[in-house]
């Protein structure tokens, strides 16, 4: 009995002295197993992202195949002839009120252009500014021959007698 006490005893012991060893352990086997998750993860994100613009371009291709099997099967009907048909009806009334109405905004256009070409309002401003350009040269002749001229108030005052002779004489 006593070996049956001692054996207990050490077996009590040996598992509270690795207490640490075994919590670190968990421990690690955790992060690894995160780790490992998560490389996996990536590599199916990679796949994902390289792969996704082919399953896409597949995934259109079939719904284009299974779209013109249901409008062959749909056409084949009587009630789908006779959609087809008010389809294309309709479309060519679509198309004759988009020409119409195009012809008319090209009228509305022409008779806008037409009525406004008087009132050209770009030719107006270039004119304006011509003018402009004269009054500004003209102006300035004007301050030239008044600076050259001092003389001119005796030229007037010259003419006045010549009007009284002429109203003596009449």
């Amino acid at each position: 009995m006593a070996t049956a006490k001692k054996t207990t005893k050490t077996a009590a012991t040996t598992p509270a002295a690795h207490d640490p060893d075994i919590a670190r352990k968990i421990w690690l086997a955790g992060v690894g197993a995160y780790g490992r998750m998560y490389a996996e993860t990536q590599g199916a994100v990679e796949k994902l992202a390289t792969g996704a613009n082919e399953a896409f371009d597949q995934l259109v291709a079939k719904g284009e195949e299974v779209e013109d099997k249901v409008r062959d099967t749909i056409a084949k009907t009587p009630q789908g002839e006779r959609v087809v048909s008010l389809v294309e009806q309709a479309r060519s009334f679509r198309e004759e009120r988009v020409a119409a109405l195009e012809a008319r905004i090209g009228k509305v256009r022409k008779s806008v252009t037409e009525t406004l070409a008087p009132l050209n309002i770009g030719a107006l401003a270039q004119a304006v500014e011509k003018l402009s350009a004269q009054v500004e040269t003209l102006t300035a002749e004007v301050q030239t021959l008044k600076a050259d001229k001092p003389a001119a108030p005796k030229a007037v005052a010259a003419k006045a007698p010549k009007a009284a002779k002429v109203s003596d004489e009449a």
